[in-house]
């Protein structure tokens, strides 16, 4: 293992065809040799909504929706056919140099196979798209969607293939159909070994911590999704934003809104019983077309939402069997990402309430509950321990069930400071956080519909060395503007990514919004205010009205309109900031008062 990466072996028998005999339907699904504790043969109860569902997971497998610059291959060699400037030996040297960047490391990288577990009450599958930014979970209860007449409790991997996906579209509801996971033998396959980056496992340890998360919950109908789908089919968006918001409002039912559009889907499942009203933004909803195949089947679609710049979940309830599709917050962000997730940290670690968890989990499932009951312990004490077990991968959350489910994903646990961070920059960041007054977030500016500014100095004791940096985040939180005064971004801008001062000023900037946040209800904690905006909706029959109103110091904005990009203005100036705080919480109130929905977190990047 190096500090980048971890060492894998798998060995895999070639996938044997399908043997269909009359109305009898057989395949056989090899899998890992080297993790050769888990089988299962297993008469299918509903093969069509087995083979839609594994269908959907390798359909998440492949899914990469990052930008892919095209390749410029074609047009060089046209330049060389019509002799323009560009020389055969330009054309090599950008041949050689791809060759040795990516070719060497995309041999030696490759992401974990998808992760099966087999038990008595059923079977597991997660998987992990290749742009990393969603995760499934399929599970299939065993006695109601299959009957196993040989079962061997275990963790293994499965590959995918495509030879393995057209054998699994062969199956069919009208016949008798039969699975069999079976581990691969020594003298059926070679023994391969690759390197799983860090930054993967980090990632799939993410997803389960985030999960644990408050989470504001809500149930949909199948069609409510649907339309979603069909909308987005029917219409691309040319500018942004591009989010899909939900407006909860407590005794009604939940409404989804397109943006930019702001078409309104009033949903036809269960009202929201939340205690509060709220407004969240969801972005990547592109992503949610890989549920097209299965919403058919689905009874009910539950979404779980952490909140701005965080994960949002989907649960679809297929009867015998559960899809969870866990979203990160942008597409581009990734489930590695830098801020998002800094709160995810486990802290101070008791390991003997972490041991003594991990051995609970190895005889069954458990709730939160039945831990606390178990270790008599309280779930303050609990948390801890159980997100140190889910870092390292040995502990995965089913958020359906509620459960916590002892499920290792390598055969070696990982020690858990090799998964800290996502990279030496983020480290070095969290170094300079943890110094005191290293990291000041100085300016934090509203620029509308174009999103927000943030400014910051940071101060490297170490390197004694002050950066002055800067970015603006849109309105669906990506970085459109950055600005820094370290060698790195002189050398290369964003090129070689965010620089440690970008990622120190983000995180600061994330901890800062959180504090306020919990302190703003007080008076002496607005007396910390100094620079926000807070956007409040309304919306009836007759369409909606939002207002935005910024605090700047002693300046006081408020915008107000039937669409956020159409909105009319005022300013206020005031002699002292505590004049322009009174009046800024004071129209707060008086929104509040009057219907509105608080929206802001929905707008925050």
């Amino acid at each position: 293992m190096t500090s980048k990466a971890a060492e894998v072996r798998v060995r895999y028998a070639p996938a044997a065809d399908p043997v269909a005999e009359g109305d009898a339907f057989r395949l056989r699904i090899p899998t890992d040799g080297i993790r050769s504790e888990c089988r299962l043969v297993a008469d299918l109860q509903r093969p069509g909504v087995v083979r839609d569902a594994l269908l959907t997971m390798g359909e998440i497998l492949t899914s990469d929706q990052r930008f892919a610059p095209r390749s410029r291959a074609d047009y060089l060699a046209y330049l060389l056919a019509q002799g323009k400037r560009v020389t055969q030996e330009v054309w090599n040297a950008q041949r050689e140099f791809l060759a040795a960047k990516y070719g060497e490391a995309a041999q030696e990288e490759s992401p974990l196979d998808p992760v099966i577990r087999v038990d008595e009450q059923g079977l597991g599958l997660e998987v992990f798209s290749a742009d990393e930014s969603a995760y499934a979970r399929l599970w299939l209860r065993a006695g109601a969607a299959y009957d196993a007449s040989e079962v061997s409790s275990g963790t293994s991997h499965v590959r995918l293939a495509p030879q393995l996906l057209a054998a699994l579209g062969r199956l069919r509801s009208y016949r008798s159909s039969t699975l069999e996971l079976s581990p691969s033998a020594e003298s059926e396959s070679d023994e391969q070994r690759f390197l799983v980056p860090m930054r993967w496992i980090r990632a799939f340890g993410q997803v389960q911590s985030a999960s644990t998360l408050p989470l504001r919950s809500f149930q949909l109908a199948p069609i409510d999704l649907y339309n979603v789908l069909l909308t987005l089919r029917q219409q691309r968006a040319r500018k942004p934003p591009r989010a899909l918001r939900y407006e909860l409002v407590p005794g009604e039912r939940p409404r989804l809104v397109l943006e930019p559009w702001e078409r309104v889907i009033e949903a036809t499942g269960p009202v929201y019983e939340g205690a509060m009203p709220m407004v969240v933004r969801t972005w990547g909803r592109q992503r949610l077309t890989v549920l097209s195949r299965l919403l058919p089947h689905a009874k009910s679609v539950t979404i779980h939402l952490v909140g701005a710049g965080l994960p949002a979940f989907y649960v679809l309830d297929l009867g015998d069997a559960e899809l969870t599709l866990a979203l990160s917050g942008w597409t581009d962000a990734g489930w590695a990402g830098i801020a998002s997730f800094d709160q995810l940290d486990a802290g101070q670690v008791d390991e003997v309430l972490a041991h003594k968890v991990l051995q609970q989990l190895e005889q069954g499932p458990c709730t939160l509950a039945e831990l606390a009951e178990h270790t008599v312990r309280s779930n303050t004490e609990l948390r801890p321990a159980l997100l140190h077990q889910i870092q390292r991968g040995l502990v995965l959350h089913d958020l359906a069930a509620r459960q916590f489910v002892h499920r290792p994903l390598l055969a070696s646990p990982l020690p858990v400071e090799a998964l800290r961070f996502r990279d030496a920059r983020e480290a070095e960041a969290h170094r300079l956080l943890d110094t005191d007054d290293a990291v000041r977030v100085t300016r934090v500016h509203d620029l509308g519909i174009e999103g927000t500014r943030i400014e910051g100095e940071v101060n490297d004791p170490q390197a004694h060395r002050s950066y002055k940096t800067s970015f603006t985040l849109d309105r669906e939180g990506r970085t459109v503007d950055a600005s820094c005064t370290s060698p790195q971004f002189r050398r290369s801008g964003l090129r070689e990514g965010p620089t440690v001062p970008m990622i120190a000023l983000r995180l600061a900037y994330a901890r800062q919004r959180a504090e306020l946040e919990r302190a703003r209800n007080t008076e002496e904690g607005r007396k910390l205010i100094r620079a926000e905006t807070r956007t409040f909706v309304r919306r009836d029959r007759k369409g909606s009205l939002t207002f935005r109103v910024s605090l700047d110091h002693r300046q006081v904005t408020v915008r107000w309109g039937p669409h956020p990009d159409r909105m009319r203005m005022q300013r206020l100036l005031f002699a002292t900031p505590q004049e322009a705080s009174t009046e800024y919480f004071g129209r707060l109130g008086t929104l509040s008062s009057r219907g509105f929905i608080d929206a802001s977190a929905a707008d925050s990047p």
